[in-house]
């Protein structure tokens, strides 16, 4: 779910009293580097030593960040700022909750079987989640909306109860991928039940720091660093031309601290999370990673997992993919499709970090430790 402004961001849960929630989205896992500095977000540009710009601001309802080198050819840092800008907001206006002209908000209420005609961002964005929820078997499924907003999180904000089970029975059977078809050429949507909502929270904060790329990449950028709320994309390496350092967190509530450092170059890189967007209702913990399949959240969730991939709309997607389908499961599935994600779950009280093949290849000598410097 995208918002310009979050309006849950200072929330406290009513159930807990002290476990702040992101509206809509996973709160950041990625140390990265506008969540990390705690300053206020802004757009006016910044210098960053002297040869590289810092670009700030806030879009989707939480900040998102630009380090961008200085290179020969490079139009004004302000136009640069107004480009990024101007694309995020077509993001928001395109895949939106919160907004209520959104193509999706506009699209969750079409109550037709007809095709819808979208902009063609939309149709590609909804062709990649049909094609996770294909390879997830269903764990991954946009059309989990109403069932996102029956627990509580959603765009209405938190509830006083979890649901009862005849009210998600209700709702679980107007969720369903395959109730859902998308066509690129022309771009279209189309509902085979017209009550399905879809919430594309899952990849399109991704997909916005790939346009954020698409905008530099026009404007002749040989290196930069995006970051969105935690989800990342880097090319080149920085002015001092070593790579782009990113730190992971560990998946603790009462404090911030680095599992990993990843050293990214030309690479995004996405996290989510059990552990930030939650509630606590009678000593059971209800977190926001909800099983399409049963209509109740996830019984054993991945406290984190990161995935990386050329292109951060893709990790962004098989991070929240991973979190649906557990440690065991989803560790086959990224073995066999050779994704690059690093899983973080709960054995026993105790947290276990694994890696599949793919992300040891990549980095092979990860670091565990504040050594160095990160991307904050």
């Amino acid at each position: 779910m995208i918002q310009t402004q979050n309006p849950m961001a200072n929330h406290v849960s009513r159930r807990t009293g002290r476990h702040p929630r992101l509206s809509g989205w996973t709160a950041p896992m990625l140390m990265g580097l506008a969540l990390a500095v705690g300053l206020p977000a802004c757009k006016r540009p910044q210098s960053v030593g002297s040869q590289t710009h810092l670009i700030r601001g806030l879009t989707m309802g939480t900040t998102y960040a630009v380090k961008l080198p200085a290179y020969e050819g490079m139009p004004d840092v302000r136009e640069v700022s107004r480009r990024v800008e101007q694309e995020l907001q077509r993001v928001n206006g395109q895949m939106s909750t919160y907004l209520e002209d959104s193509t999706v908000s506009v699209f969750n209420r079409w109550r037709e079987t007809e095709w819808m005609e979208v902009p063609p961002e939309v149709a590609a964005v909804v062709d990649q989640a049909q094609r996770l929820a294909e390879l997830s078997h269903g764990k991954f499924d946009i059309t989990v909306k109403p069932l996102v907003d029956l627990w509580g999180f959603g765009p209405a904000g938190p509830i006083d109860a979890p649901p009862a089970a005849e009210e998600v029975r209700e709702m679980l059977a107007h969720v369903g991928y395959r109730k859902l078809e998308v066509r690129r050429e022309p771009p279209a949507l189309r509902k085979l039940d017209p009550l399905i909502e879809i919430d594309l929270s899952g990849i399109a904060k991704g997909y916005g720091v790939d346009r954020v790329a698409d905008v530099l990449d026009q404007l002749g950028a040989p290196a930069y660093f995006i970051e969105i709320g935690g989800e990342v994309r880097t090319k080149g390496r920085r002015a001092d031309g070593r790579p782009w350092r990113v730190g992971v967190e560990r998946p603790v509530e009462d404090r911030r601290e680095i599992l990993r450092v990843v050293e990214l170059v030309d690479l995004s890189m996405a996290t989510s999370g059990d552990y930030r967007n939650f509630f606590l209702q009678d000593g059971q913990r209800f977190h926001h990673t909800i099983d399409p399949t049963t209509g109740f959240p996830v019984q054993d969730p991945i406290a984190a997992a990161t995935a990386v991939d050329p292109q951060c709309a893709w990790a962004d997607g098989v991070a929240t993919c991973m979190m649906a389908l557990g440690l065991d499961e989803g560790l086959q599935l990224a073995e066999n499709q050779q994704w690059a994600v690093l899983l973080v779950g709960r054995r026993g009280g105790e947290l276990e970090t694994v890696a599949s093949s793919r992300f040891a290849a990549l980095f092979p000598k990860v670091a565990d430790d504040r050594a160095g410097e990160e991307e904050q």
